[in-house]
């Protein structure tokens, strides 16, 4: 991913996002390649201990989710679901044809 896009996607300025890359890449979690035509344009990919790292932390974020909803019951859960499907949908961040709940009973 382009160094301009990540920025971008994070809301922050260009130079913010190359000095995090290179934070990044010295501790081995990322790689910075420069374009061959043009040495401007940064490419960012995980390293194979930055993907170690993202997904250890997708399983914490899993076990953590999964305990803050377990006293849910089944029905809160789909309500839940529902409204916070809806909200995505309504923010543009989910495409409506996505399966969802819309028009089933619950």
């Amino acid at each position: 991913m382009k160094i301009k896009d990540i920025a971008s996607g994070i809301g922050c300025t260009a130079g913010s996002a190359s000095i995090a890359a290179k934070r990044l890449e010295r501790a081995g979690l990322v790689k910075r390649e420069r374009g061959e035509k043009d040495e401007r344009i940064v490419t960012v990919t995980l390293a194979k201990k930055g993907v170690k790292k993202l997904d250890s932390w997708r399983r914490g974020q899993l076990v953590s989710m999964s305990a803050l909803f377990e006293p849910l019951s089944a029905r809160e859960k789909r309500v839940l679901h529902g409204i916070l499907e809806k909200a995505l949908v309504a923010g543009g961040d989910l495409p409506m044809s996505t399966g969802s709940t819309r028009g089933r009973r619950i």
